[in-house]
């Protein structure tokens, strides 16, 4: 009898996991959504009920850090690049952004070493973001 329920446990955990990670993109799709249509608060506030359900959903981090930036909360935005590259150091849109929040919170240096970092991934990709911010 123990048997039997401890391998049904085992078989709904990664049901369940499954389940919240289901959910967790539906939220990050109705964020989306609300980004596309300006509503950046409520892109913010969908990406939390994403995380919420997904601490590790790196692509959630990103967009939340992403709508910050664009409500001009540039140290929430930090934060949450930081927490996108914990997870993946590698992340080019994450260094990228991360240095635009920096930057217009007024952290050159700190942007200046996210810049470079993006350069050590991908010096072209790199260049054309920062020659397109500057003509923003």
């Amino acid at each position: 009898m123990k048997k039997h329920i401890l391998l049904i446990l085992l078989l709904a955990v990664p049901f369940a996991a499954s389940f919240a990670q289901k959910k967790a993109a539906d939220y990050l799709k109705a964020a989306l959504v609300a980004t596309s249509n300006k509503n950046y608060t409520q892109a913010v506030l969908l990406c939390d009920a994403a995380i919420n359900l997904n601490n590790a959903y790196e692509t959630a981090y990103f967009h939340r850090g992403y709508n910050k930036l664009l409500l001009k909360d540039y140290s929430g935005a930090i934060q949450d690049f930081d927490i996108v590259l914990s997870i993946n150091s590698e992340n080019l849109d994450a260094l990228l952004y991360r240095g635009m929040a920096n930057q217009k919170a007024g952290n050159r240096w700190a942007a200046t070493q996210d810049y470079n970092a993006a350069r050590r991934i991908d010096a072209i990709e790199t260049l054309a973001f920062v020659t397109g911010s500057i003509f923003r």
